[in-house]
């Protein structure tokens, strides 16, 4: 595990979304990929924040409208809406936000974990899959979210990547998954500059139980999977005032937030927690 700070697998005391400032009441959010597993937890986490209105997509649509009716029935104060379209679809993407509207929260989780054995071995164009969902379908969903705002508008679009991304000791059969993830995350840490009224941060999930980790063949870590609770609060904590300086950073789910919040000015002076190496003066 990254030792930044403490790291956590279970809710605590300083993430709890009634906490003064953690109220997201009157915010609206669009959630990618939220039918099932990481998604699904990160859109609870947004509800139980107080966001009034969430839009969640899904390729498949009984799937995604079984999610919506499950949310609604655990929080009937929130308006839910679904859409059913493919991440990598252009049009369907654009059509989905002209109906939805800007959400002040964009969570782009929607994802795939392509690789089937060592790369020596693969069908590349399955391989390849990965990059096309994982790069592409997320860069179709940012651009158009991004084409709705109006000038000066703010927004925040939080990223789920993965820790595969920059993982120091990778592992094997994981090229198109971590190359991709790497590929997505600077991606963001490059186009915030472009949009400077729009927070980016790119999220570590943790480490939960759902399919997409069961099809990576990672190893449980030894300290135990993350429950997903902790995780969709922290994605909410991310899109609080109190996060702000996070923009354009790359931080994990599992992280304390307090801790986080003490190395604030450290972490904006010496400009930490990006996917660069150590050496290069800022603008370079």
């Amino acid at each position: 595990m990254a030792s930044f700070v403490t790291n956590h697998q279970k809710p605590y005391a300083a993430l709890s979304p009634t906490l003064p400032g953690r109220s997201l009441a009157g915010k609206s959010a669009f959630v990618t990929g939220a039918g099932s597993g990481v998604g699904s937890y990160i859109t609870r986490g947004l509800a139980a924040a107080g966001v009034s209105r969430i839009g969640i997509l899904g390729r498949n649509k009984a799937r995604i409208e079984k999610a919506k009716d499950a949310f609604a029935k655990e929080f009937p104060a929130v308006a839910f809406e679904a859409y059913a379209a493919d991440i990598t679809d252009d049009p369907a993407i654009a059509a989905v936000f002209k109906a939805f509207g800007t959400p002040d929260i964009l969570v782009n989780n929607a994802g795939y974990f392509p690789d089937e054995g060592p790369f020596v071995e693969q069908d590349l164009k399955k391989w390849w899959s990965g990059f096309e969902i994982n790069v592409l379908g997320t860069a179709i969903v940012t651009q158009k979210f991004l084409q709705t705002l109006s000038p000066g508008q703010k927004a925040i679009v939080l990223n789920v990547s993965s820790f595969a991304a920059h993982m120091r000791f990778p592992l094997i059969g994981w090229s198109g998954y971590n190359g991709s993830k790497l590929a997505q995350a600077r991606i963001f840490e490059n186009i915030r500059f472009e949009h400077t009224d729009v927070r980016f941060v790119n999220i570590h999930p943790g480490c939960l139980d759902t399919d997409g980790f069961t099809r990576s063949g990672a190893p449980a870590p030894a300290g135990g999977m993350t429950d997903g609770k902790l995780t969709g609060e922290f994605f909410a904590w991310a899109a609080t005032d109190e996060a702000e300086f996070l923009s354009g950073r790359f931080v994990w789910a599992d992280w304390d937030v307090d801790e986080l919040k003490a190395k604030k000015e450290e972490i904006l002076e010496k400009d930490l927690l990006l996917t660069t190496i150590d050496g290069f003066t800022r603008g370079w």
